[in-house]
């Protein structure tokens, strides 16, 4: 976006406002994210423990049989981790944005 008059202090409040608005939705959803994925995490290691318990064989053939059962669930937790590191990053970028018309902020406010 091009901007040819200077911005005013009003535009940067109220970016500031929409901002924070975000920030507080993304961080509940990061909250459902990160819980899904606790929940996904203790029922992989739960479910591959019974798998391993129940295998036959040296530790390396159970560690490979837990593995192989586990598959699934452990792509479903692999993906619900890494949604949750896209929404940390999210939320890490809104805080910039939001530092950042703070500052810009305080200098329009410097110059009126």
């Amino acid at each position: 976006m091009t901007r040819n008059t200077p911005i005013s202090q009003v535009e940067v409040e109220e970016e500031l406002l929409r901002l924070m608005d975000l920030l507080e939705s993304e961080t509940e959803a990061f909250e459902t994210l990160s819980t899904d994925a606790a929940k996904k995490e203790a029922k992989y290691k739960a479910d591959w423990a019974k798998s391993y318990l129940s295998a036959k064989g040296s530790i390396k053939e159970r560690e490979a049989w837990a593995d192989y059962q586990m598959n699934d669930e452990n792509y479903d937790y692999k993906i619900s981790e890494a949604l949750v590191k896209a929404k940390r990053e999210k939320l890490l970028s809104l805080r910039t944005s939001i530092d950042a018309l703070r500052t810009l902020n305080a200098n329009v406010r410097a110059q009126v």
